[in-house]
This record gives C-alpha cells, sequence and structure tokens, in this order.
C-alpha cells in the first residue's frame, strides 16, 4: 500500500467517525426527547411504569441508527482524496493521482477491472509524472492534521433536550391523577410493607415458641395469624390488630402460667433458704452444700448431694467412719434449720397479728386449702384490712404454705441421709441423699421454666410493641 493510499484511507476513516457522531447527536436527541415525554406521563400520573429498560433500549436504538446511517452515507476513496486536497490546499494533485492511477492500473482497489484504453506515451508520461508527485505530497503530510475529528453543532440540541429529560423529574408525581387514587395506591403500598414487617414478627414468635420448652404446651395460642397478615385483611390497621390480637392471647396464657403456685414456690423458697446458717469452718464436709442452700444456687446443692453419695458407697477405713460421722451431724444439723425455715415463723407472726388463731395457721401452713384462704380473707376483712392488704397476705400464706412443704420434704430427705454414720447404714443414707438431690433438681427445672417464661413474656411483648407501632424506618418488622 503506498502513502498516498494509506493517506486516503486515513481521511475516509476519520470521515466515518465525523459523520457517525452527527449521525449520534441527531438519534440521540430524539430518542432523549421521546424518553423525557415518558418520564412526563410517568411523573403525571403516577403509573407504575418501570424507567431503566426504555433507557437503555433507547440508548440502544440511538447507537445502531447511528451506525446504520453512516454505513449507507460513508464516503468513498475520491470523495476522501478531494475532501483531503481542499483541506491541505493541494489543488485536486492528491484526487488526480488517485483518478489517474484507478483508471490505469487494473489491479488497485479502487479500480473496476475492466479494459483499458491506450492513450499513447505522452498520457503515460503525464499519469506517472501526476501519480509521483502525490506520492511525494502524501509522504511529508498527515491527515490527521488537516481532517480533524469533531463533535457536531447537532450536540447542542441533544444537550438541550438532556437537561428538559432531567428538568421531567421536578414535576410532582401523580400531579393529574385524583386524590382517592394516589390515596389508594398508597395505602396499597403500606397495606404490602405491613404484611411483609408482621410477617417476620410472626416468624420470629413462632421461633420462639419452637426453641423455648417452657412454651410447647402454648403452641396453639398462635392460631391463624400469618393467614390473617397474608391476605384476609385489606387494611394496614387490622392486619396488625389481628397479628397483636394473637400474640396479647399467647401474652396472656404465659403469665397465667408463670402465676402459677409452683413458680412462686421457689422465689419464695430461696427466700426462705437465706436463712440457713452455713458452717465457718473451712474443712467442714457439707460447707459447700450449705453455701450453696443458703444462695439459692439448686444446681451445685444438687452437685455436692451427689459428690456425698459417692463418698458414703466408697466407706472402708475408720478415717472414713470418722468423716462419715461428721457429715452426717452437718447434714442433721441442715436439716433441722430446713425444718425450722418450713414453719415461717414471720409469716405465722403477721396471721396471727391479724386475728387468726394458733391452731389455724399451723394447719394452714402445713396443708392450706381453697376454703381456708376464703376463710382468711374473710377475718382479715372483718379486721379492717382494705383489699390490697389481704390480697398480698393471701398469696404469701399461699406461697409460703408451698414452700414450706418444700423446705419440709427436703430436710426429712437430709434426715434420712443423716442417718448412715457406718458402713451398715449407708444405703438407707444414700436413699434420703438422692431423694434430696431430686426435690433440688425439681426445684432448679421449675426455675428454669420460670425463667424461660420471664424471657418469652418480655420477647412478646417487644414483638406486640413493634406491630402495634412500629418505627418509621423498619415499619415494625424489628
Amino acid at each position: 500500500m503506498t502513502h498516498l493510499d494509506k493517506q486516503v484511507r486515513t481521511t475516509q476513516r476519520r470521515m466515518w467517525i465525523n459523520r457517525w457522531l452527527v449521525g449520534l447527536s441527531w438519534s440521540l436527541t430524539i430518542a432523549v426527547a421521546l424518553l423525557a415525554l415518558l418520564i412526563l406521563v410517568h411523573r403525571l400520573f403516577d403509573f407504575a411504569w418501570p424507567l431503566g429498560w426504555p433507557a437503555l433500549a433507547a440508548l440502544a436504538i440511538a447507537l445502531v441508527a447511528a451506525a446504520v446511517w453512516t454505513f449507507v452515507k460513508r464516503e468513498g476513496p475520491a470523495i476522501a482524496a478531494a475532501v483531503l486536497d481542499e483541506a491541505a490546499g493541494l489543488r485536486e494533485r492528491l484526487s488526480t493521482a488517485h483518478y489517474c492511477r484507478v483508471d490505469r492500473d487494473p489491479e488497485h482497489p479502487s479500480s473496476q477491472k475492466g479494459p483499458s484504453t491506450s492513450r499513447g506515451a505522452v498520457d503515460d508520461i503525464f499519469v506517472q509524472a501526476v501519480v509521483t508527485d502525490a506520492e511525494h505530497i502524501s509522504g511529508s503530510l498527515s491527515a490527521r492534521q488537516h481532517i480533524r475529528l469533531r463533535l457536531p453543532g447537532s450536540f447542542a440540541w441533544t444537550t438541550l433536550t438532556a437537561l428538559v429529560l432531567a428538568a421531567m423529574f421536578l414535576v410532582p408525581v401523580g400531579l393529574l391523577t385524583s386524590t382517592q387514587a394516589a390515596e389508594e395506591r398508597e395505602q396499597g403500598v403500606e397495606l404490602t410493607q405491613t404484611k411483609i414487617a408482621v410477617k417476620r414478627q410472626m416468624d420470629r414468635v413462632r421461633k420462639l415458641v419452637q426453641d423455648n420448652p417452657a412454651l410447647q404446651e402454648l403452641k396453639d395460642k398462635l392460631g391463624d395469624a400469618d393467614e390473617q397478615a397474608a391476605g384476609k385483611l385489606h387494611r394496614p390497621g387490622d392486619v396488625r390488630h389481628e397479628a397483636v390480637k394473637k400474640i396479647d392471647k399467647l401474652t396472656d396464657a404465659v403469665k397465667q402460667k408463670r402465676a402459677s403456685g409452683k413458680y412462686e414456690s421457689v422465689k419464695e423458697m430461696r427466700k426462705m433458704l437465706r436463712g440457713l446458717k452455713v458452717p465457718k469452718a473451712k474443712d467442714a464436709p457439707n460447707q459447700k452444700l450449705a453455701k450453696a442452700l443458703a444462695k439459692g444456687d439448686f444446681k451445685t446443692a444438687r452437685e455436692e448431694l451427689n459428690a456425698l453419695k459417692e463418698q458414703l458407697a466408697t466407706l472402708k477405713s475408720e478415717q472414713d467412719k470418722e468423716l462419715a460421722a461428721k457429715m452426717s451431724k452437718q447434714l442433721e444439723a441442715i436439716s433441722k434449720q430446713l425444718d425450722k425455715l418450713a414453719q415461717n415463723e414471720n409469716l405465722a407472726k403477721k396471721l396471727a397479728e391479724a386475728g387468726l388463731k394458733p391452731k389455724d395457721i399451723k394447719r394452714m401452713l402445713e396443708n392450706l386449702k381453697k376454703e381456708d384462704l376464703e376463710q382468711v380473707k374473710k377475718q382479715l376483712q372483718e379486721k379492717g384490712l382494705n383489699q390490697k392488704q389481704i390480697n398480698k397476705l393471701a398469696q404469701q400464706l399461699e406461697r409460703g404454705q408451698q414452700a414450706g412443704a418444700v423446705a419440709k420434704k427436703l430436710a426429712q430427705a437430709m434426715k434420712q441421709g443423716a442417718s448412715g454414720s457406718n458402713p451398715g447404714q449407708t444405703g438407707e443414707s444414700m436413699e434420703g441423699l438422692s431423694m434430696a438431690a431430686d426435690q433440688l433438681s425439681q426445684l432448679e427445672q421449675l426455675e428454669q421454666e420460670m425463667n424461660q417464661l420471664d424471657a418469652a413474656m418480655a420477647d412478646l411483648n417487644a414483638s406486640s410493641g413493634n406491630i402495634s407501632k412500629p418505627c418509621r424506618k423498619c415499619r415494625g418488622a424489628g
């Protein structure tokens, strides 16, 4: 390829790029104008149209249209040579040489490859001179310097339409729609968001019930809360209200279970055990047991009783017998203290001050019946106590009786455990220690259930609050 051909081809490419930029500017102007019209309609009537895909489609069509138009209107090499002549001020030297080469050289790329005409030697010399001059000139010429790539003036229209498109986003949404339609559309969005938020909270409540062993028997209290939130109700407030009703129903069931006397007796038992005296001697075999009981640590107390059982099972030497006798003595001391605590002297004193007879107080603390409780309330009312004081004292009596019964059973088991001071009595003693360990295990389990119920009520109240009074950011999803 000669220098002349290279310069002509470079000129062609640059002219094609400039033509493509012209076509692109007009196609973009039309596409952006149509897109601006679409956005205007979308904003005025608040239609639920996606704008991303139309924008991408408009850009793709503009690029393709500009490329097709450039291909159809592309300039040939003769026009490119003439344009380069004019730009470089060469007075048709390059275009003439290109014409002569095409006409005289059948193998030239631009030739029609038809039969050549004989013109004589003078013509050949002239053609050679013209071509040689053009090759010499093109060798020192740069088409890139004379044929510049430039943005067409039509890009001003493209910029203007782009500004108009941006201004369309300032048009208020739903300007030409009715207030009722806008409210219904907004309510529909809020309803969908509310259903999603309520479902998340109900899923958390369901997981709470499934993961909490103390709530297994209350699964049916949730009912069909998810079905209600999923589509039967058509107002956000109704969806929230229905879900809150279901959670409140479950919360009431948890509260009712938590108010059971067996759980309150655990608290009363811990309160009662605070009066237990711990041996001061550090080498006392049962010091850890007494200390754990005084703290209300049922787990550690149970482990200490099991350790005592293992020690009794390995009694052999005389020294072991002395240790067993010492342990039995301390167990008996703990048993006496528990028996005394079971009498609940403070509560008995309060009941005596309220006018109850000593024999009635003793009987009630040992075995409280429902009619006894009603009789106590009636007597307290006759003494002039208000309803709040009556209920408080009645609750103390009920809880104290339950805790005293547990303490009395534990004292009896401890007393039986203290009977094995020699190898011949270890069987009875170990049986008593096993009974005491079982009672402590039951107290430990009740305490765990009580804590699980307390945690469940806190979580349920939080979920109910998230649904009934949702925050603005999460709309009640937490």
